[in-house]
Protein backbone atom coordinates (compact mmCIF):
# COMPACT_ATOMS: atom_id res chain seq x y z
CA UNK A 1 0.00 0.00 0.00
CA UNK A 2 1.08 3.41 -1.09
CA UNK A 3 0.64 6.35 1.42
CA UNK A 4 -1.07 9.38 0.04
CA UNK A 5 2.83 11.89 -0.80
CA UNK A 6 2.89 15.47 0.11
CA UNK A 7 4.62 18.59 -1.70
CA UNK A 8 4.39 19.71 -5.27
CA UNK A 9 3.88 19.40 -8.60
CA UNK A 10 6.51 21.15 -10.66
CA UNK A 11 3.64 22.70 -12.69
CA UNK A 12 2.80 24.17 -9.29
CA UNK A 13 5.80 25.61 -8.63
CA UNK A 14 6.34 27.41 -11.51
CA UNK A 15 2.98 28.77 -11.66
CA UNK A 16 3.87 30.49 -8.37
CA UNK A 17 7.46 31.30 -9.70
CA UNK A 18 5.30 32.96 -12.77
CA UNK A 19 2.64 35.17 -10.53
CA UNK A 20 5.52 36.34 -7.92
CA UNK A 21 7.90 37.73 -11.29
CA UNK A 22 4.70 39.28 -12.61
CA UNK A 23 3.93 41.02 -8.99
CA UNK A 24 7.24 41.55 -8.33
CA UNK A 25 7.62 43.77 -12.23
CA UNK A 26 4.43 45.40 -11.56
CA UNK A 27 5.88 46.63 -8.08
CA UNK A 28 9.22 48.01 -9.73
CA UNK A 29 6.96 50.10 -12.22
CA UNK A 30 5.61 51.32 -8.85
CA UNK A 31 8.48 52.67 -7.06
CA UNK A 32 10.03 53.96 -10.51
CA UNK A 33 6.74 56.01 -11.03
CA UNK A 34 7.32 56.88 -7.30
CA UNK A 35 11.18 58.18 -7.39
CA UNK A 36 10.32 59.81 -10.64
CA UNK A 37 7.70 61.80 -9.15
CA UNK A 38 9.17 62.40 -5.65
CA UNK A 39 11.63 64.97 -6.95
CA UNK A 40 8.94 67.64 -7.17
CA UNK A 41 8.01 67.86 -3.44
CA UNK A 42 11.55 67.82 -2.61
CA UNK A 43 12.13 70.99 -4.89
CA UNK A 44 9.31 72.99 -3.11
CA UNK A 45 10.49 71.82 0.46
CA UNK A 46 13.75 73.26 -0.98
CA UNK A 47 12.40 76.60 -1.82
CA UNK A 48 10.21 76.69 1.64
CA UNK A 49 13.54 76.29 3.55
CA UNK A 50 15.04 79.12 2.28
CA UNK A 51 11.87 81.28 2.77
CA UNK A 52 12.30 79.93 6.10
CA UNK A 53 15.51 80.95 6.38
CA UNK A 54 15.05 84.28 5.28
CA UNK A 55 12.93 85.06 7.70
CA UNK A 56 14.51 83.55 10.38
CA UNK A 57 17.39 86.51 9.27
CA UNK A 58 14.73 88.89 9.45
CA UNK A 59 13.78 88.16 13.26
CA UNK A 60 17.43 87.97 13.87
CA UNK A 61 18.20 91.32 12.37
CA UNK A 62 15.12 93.04 14.10
CA UNK A 63 16.22 91.88 17.94
CA UNK A 64 20.30 91.78 17.82
CA UNK A 65 21.25 94.30 14.60
CA UNK A 66 19.31 97.32 14.77
CA UNK A 67 20.27 100.78 13.08
CA UNK A 68 20.89 103.88 14.18
CA UNK A 69 18.72 105.05 11.29
CA UNK A 70 15.07 103.89 10.89
CA UNK A 71 15.89 103.32 7.36
CA UNK A 72 18.53 100.65 7.90
CA UNK A 73 21.65 102.76 5.58
CA UNK A 74 23.67 103.25 8.58
CA UNK A 75 24.84 100.17 10.23
CA UNK A 76 26.07 100.43 14.09
CA UNK A 77 30.11 99.65 14.31
CA UNK A 78 30.13 96.31 15.70
CA UNK A 79 27.56 94.68 13.56
CA UNK A 80 27.33 93.50 9.73
CA UNK A 81 24.25 93.35 8.63
CA UNK A 82 20.81 94.71 9.05
CA UNK A 83 17.19 95.25 6.99
CA UNK A 84 17.21 97.48 4.20
CA UNK A 85 13.94 98.46 3.21
CA UNK A 86 12.70 97.62 -0.07
CA UNK A 87 13.40 94.86 -2.85
CA UNK A 88 16.29 92.64 -2.62
CA UNK A 89 16.92 89.87 -4.48
CA UNK A 90 19.65 87.21 -4.66
CA UNK A 91 19.92 83.34 -5.67
CA UNK A 92 20.20 80.17 -3.28
CA UNK A 93 21.09 77.03 -4.22
CA UNK A 94 20.26 73.75 -3.16
CA UNK A 95 20.49 70.20 -3.69
CA UNK A 96 18.54 67.17 -4.32
CA UNK A 97 20.08 64.46 -2.86
CA UNK A 98 17.56 61.51 -2.63
CA UNK A 99 18.14 58.65 -5.02
CA UNK A 100 19.52 60.69 -7.78
CA UNK A 101 15.95 61.93 -8.84
CA UNK A 102 15.73 62.44 -12.82
CA UNK A 103 17.54 59.22 -13.56
CA UNK A 104 20.43 61.08 -12.71
CA UNK A 105 23.94 59.72 -10.99
CA UNK A 106 24.70 62.82 -8.96
CA UNK A 107 22.36 65.48 -6.88
CA UNK A 108 20.78 67.46 -9.18
CA UNK A 109 21.73 71.25 -8.28
CA UNK A 110 19.07 73.86 -8.35
CA UNK A 111 19.23 77.55 -8.69
CA UNK A 112 16.25 79.04 -6.72
CA UNK A 113 16.20 82.73 -7.39
CA UNK A 114 14.82 84.82 -4.38
CA UNK A 115 12.94 88.24 -3.48
CA UNK A 116 12.64 89.78 -0.32
CA UNK A 117 10.73 92.59 -0.29
CA UNK A 118 10.78 94.41 3.39
CA UNK A 119 8.44 97.56 4.03
CA UNK A 120 9.76 99.29 6.89
CA UNK A 121 6.67 101.24 8.48
CA UNK A 122 4.64 98.51 8.58
CA UNK A 123 7.55 96.28 9.67
CA UNK A 124 6.41 93.78 6.78
CA UNK A 125 8.59 91.20 5.56
CA UNK A 126 7.99 89.57 2.29
CA UNK A 127 9.78 86.35 0.79
CA UNK A 128 9.00 84.74 -2.81
CA UNK A 129 11.35 81.63 -3.48
CA UNK A 130 10.54 80.56 -7.44
CA UNK A 131 11.37 76.49 -7.41
CA UNK A 132 10.50 74.30 -10.28
CA UNK A 133 7.50 71.98 -10.69
CA UNK A 134 9.63 69.49 -12.14
CA UNK A 135 12.84 69.27 -11.07
CA UNK A 136 14.14 67.03 -14.16
CA UNK A 137 13.68 69.99 -16.89
CA UNK A 138 16.18 71.92 -15.10
CA UNK A 139 19.27 72.63 -17.04
CA UNK A 140 22.96 71.71 -16.26
CA UNK A 141 23.05 74.69 -14.66
CA UNK A 142 20.57 74.50 -12.29
CA UNK A 143 18.89 77.43 -14.48
CA UNK A 144 14.72 76.96 -13.95
CA UNK A 145 12.85 76.98 -17.24
CA UNK A 146 10.18 79.92 -17.39
CA UNK A 147 6.94 77.32 -18.21
CA UNK A 148 7.96 75.51 -15.30
CA UNK A 149 8.19 78.16 -12.50
CA UNK A 150 6.48 78.13 -8.91
CA UNK A 151 6.46 80.39 -6.61
CA UNK A 152 6.79 79.84 -2.59
CA UNK A 153 5.61 83.14 -0.73
CA UNK A 154 5.91 83.75 2.97
CA UNK A 155 5.11 86.72 4.63
CA UNK A 156 5.04 88.38 8.31
CA UNK A 157 5.07 91.02 10.35
CA UNK A 158 8.14 91.45 12.37
CA UNK A 159 7.73 92.25 15.91
CA UNK A 160 9.54 95.71 17.00
CA UNK A 161 13.44 95.24 17.60
CA UNK A 162 14.66 94.70 21.43
CA UNK A 163 16.95 97.76 20.65
CA UNK A 164 15.28 100.63 19.21
CA UNK A 165 17.45 102.40 16.76
CA UNK A 166 20.10 104.93 17.83
CA UNK A 167 20.12 102.94 21.06
CA UNK A 168 23.29 102.76 22.54
CA UNK A 169 24.59 99.02 23.96
CA UNK A 170 25.96 99.08 27.48
CA UNK A 171 26.48 95.85 28.77
CA UNK A 172 28.00 95.09 32.05
CA UNK A 173 29.89 92.06 32.43
CA UNK A 174 30.94 90.58 35.62
CA UNK A 175 34.25 89.19 36.33
CA UNK A 176 34.36 85.09 36.04
CA UNK A 177 34.86 84.23 40.30
CA UNK A 178 38.04 82.33 41.12
CA UNK A 179 38.36 79.01 41.97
Amino acid sequence: MRTAERGFTLLEVLVCVALLAVAGAASLGALAAVARTSAAPSARDAALSVATNALVRARAAVAYASSPTQDGSTLLDDRSWALVPGASTYVAGAELRASAPCRRTAPLALRLPVAVTYDAPNERLTVAVTYPRDPCRVGDGGAIPPDDAATVTLAETLPPSVYPPGQPLHRDVATPARM
